[in-house]
């Protein structure tokens, strides 16, 4: 229908693809400035979704060449996105709504959004005076720079919900690694959804601005640092008392419960090294949509590393008391 649709002024005025920039549309080089974060991985889950999406539709247009002129991986893409970045959900699927998503976002936004299914209609309610020419801001939601960069592909400075991730396993060469399996599996968190949409998995954690260690966090540590089975049947009877929870109270092994803090703290700090060499600029020349990209991902990191600096003093101080107490 082209020009001679309905929708044609508000489909004129969506954004290109050159002007988009979520994490999905970078390019191999770009997506290095962002590999220390776990955004690295989510970007190429994400990639990967997309495709089996388009491999599943690629049989419709097939079917109907008359209809669709051979679309490719990279127009797909740039439709899903714009959806992805645009629509609202509501209890019957998602939908895109002219105007209201040019609206944008400001994490300290109190415009309040009100959604009406049977007037089919949402409406923006103002929480103070705006002069004319003013911009109405609403607040998305309660999104890391992860989550902003993933979907709608912007940041912010001082994110007040950026979180950082720490992944440990159990090494392989471990003499015990199928009796740590074992126990992790019957004492793992299940998976869970936060407000910024990423899933947690049985072995990663997210960490938050201000935030403790995480007690899944602390009993995987536990875990990891025992030397021998009889350590490991310390901890299930420890556990056994605390309701089948590893981690509420300090272990009675004072050295182990050590251990497993210096391993954490091990583990931030490579994290927190490895966000520093990423921040350092290897391709000083850049420009356009490259130059544009590097903010994103200095922001990105930046915001990680302010986080994660925070916990990484955390663990420092409880360590340092545990050492006191042991003494």
């Amino acid at each position: 229908m082209g020009q001679h649709s309905e929708w044609e002024p508000y489909i004129s005025r969506l954004p290109l693809p050159g002007d988009m920039h979520s994490s999905i549309f970078w390019s191999d080089e770009e997506m290095e400035m962002i590999r220390p974060s776990f955004l690295y991985q989510e970007t190429i889950k994400q990639k990967k979704l997309i495709e089996r999406d388009f491999s599943g539709v690629k049989l419709v247009f097939d079917e109907f060449p008359h209809l669709f002129q051979d679309p490719t991986l990279e127009e797909f893409t740039y439709a899903y996105q714009l959806v992805q970045s645009r629509a609202w959900g509501s209890s019957k699927g998602a939908s895109l709504i002219p105007f209201l998503d040019f609206v944008n976002h400001d994490n300290t936004s109190g415009a309040h959004l009100f959604g009406d299914e049977q007037e089919q209609n949402l409406v923006v309610t103002a929480v103070r005076d705006y002069a004319k020419g003013d911009e109405v801001l609403i607040r998305y939601g309660k999104f890391s720079n992860a989550a902003l960069l993933l979907r709608f592909g912007f940041t912010l400075s001082n994110n007040t919900w950026d979180f950082f991730q720490v992944d440990l396993n159990i090494p392989q060469d471990d003499d015990l690694y199928s009796q740590k399996s074992d126990m992790l599996h019957d004492l793992h968190t299940p998976s869970t959804k936060d407000n910024d949409e990423f899933t947690s998995s049985w072995n990663s954690f997210k960490i938050k601005q201000g935030e403790a260690i995480p007690l899944s966090l602390r009993a995987f540590a536990r875990i990891l640092v025992c030397n021998s089975q009889q350590e490991l049947d310390g901890l299930r009877e420890e556990a056994a008392q605390s309701d089948g929870q590893l981690s509420p109270y300090p272990l009675k092994n004072k050295e182990r419960e050590i251990a497993a803090h210096k391993l954490l703290y091990s583990k931030v700090s490579q994290l927190i090294k490895k966000h520093y060499e990423h921040l350092e600029p290897t391709t000083p020349d850049l420009s356009g949509n490259c130059l544009v990209r590097r903010r994103l991902a200095k922001d990105l990191l930046q915001g990680e590393l302010r986080v994660m600096e925070s916990f990484h003093e955390r663990l420092e101080i409880t360590a340092g008391q545990l050492l006191l107490c042991n003494t």
